[in-house]
């Protein structure tokens, strides 16, 4: 049977009283043994408004929230220079306000996932395309409240993106025709679209014809596609060419 370190005894007792705490305590706390404690908080889902700036230093890399219930007061509460990953996905509460402060004071996000934030607006985005312009992966899956206007700035303005998911969302062709001809066209690799029903023949063409290091592209479950996207990939598949591609053709 495994036998758990002290250290790792220490650090879980913490996590799991955090809340009662004296904030002093946990601010205290060296940097190693916080980055163990906000892993076992976000497993737990027990990262709070109100604990989050307790426990968090400015050298964190990558923090996932999808078990934890937040708001915009939370993200204005992280100030984290190396911060590069964060998962926010399912995190209803929060709103352009709280993603513009977190892209404000994190410039150097590279993969952020936002799938499920419906609260997130044009706005939200087009800041955080503008302040973390080395931005690699995104994921806006099921957020609605886009329109065309938050992708158009994440290709004007991220030219290391790679990877984009933006199933489940009411973008048009107008908005994957701007990113698929941005400053992103050289690099995008990997794009999901599926069962956005505004989606066309004219936005499977333009990744196409334009993302030439594009290797997956899912795009099934989009109503307005029809067979010319079919024939289109005919001449994109291949060696050094697309290696997955998933799509329904009606």
């Amino acid at each position: 049977m495994e036998v758990q370190s002290l250290v790792d005894l220490s650090v879980d007792y913490v996590a799991r009283r955090a809340e009662n705490c004296y904030k002093k305590d946990l601010r205290d706390l060296p940097e190693n043994i916080k980055d163990k404690v906000v892993r076992i908080m976000s497993l737990r889902g027990t990262l709070t408004d109100s604990n989050i700036s307790q426990v968090l230093h400015s050298g964190i890399k990558t923090l996932d929230l999808h078990n934890c219930r937040l708001s915009d007061v939370a993200l204005q509460k992280i100030s984290c220079w190396h911060l590069n990953r964060i998962c926010l996905s399912n995190s209803t509460e929060i709103t352009s306000r709280g993603l513009g402060a977190l892209a404000s004071s994190c410039p150097n996000l590279k993969w952020v996932d936002l799938s499920g934030c419906v609260s997130v607006t044009d706005s939200g985005v087009q800041i955080l395309a503008r302040c973390c312009t080395g931005l690699e992966v995104i994921c806006l899956v099921g957020c609605t409240a886009l329109s065309d206007k938050a992708i158009q700035e994440l290709g004007a303005n991220c030219h290391m993106l790679h990877t984009v998911s933006i199933s489940d969302t009411l973008f048009t062709d107008a908005g994957v025709i701007s990113l698929a001809t941005g400053l992103c066209s050289n690099s995008l690799k990997e794009i999901h679209m599926s069962r956005c029903t505004k989606l066309t023949d004219e936005a499977v063409i333009f990744v196409l014809t334009n993302c030439t290091k594009i290797r997956t592209f899912v795009f099934h479950g989009c109503p307005l596609i029809t067979d010319r996207s079919r024939e289109a990939l005919q001449t994109h598949t291949g060696r050094d060419k697309i290696k997955h591609v998933t799509w329904t053709i009606y």
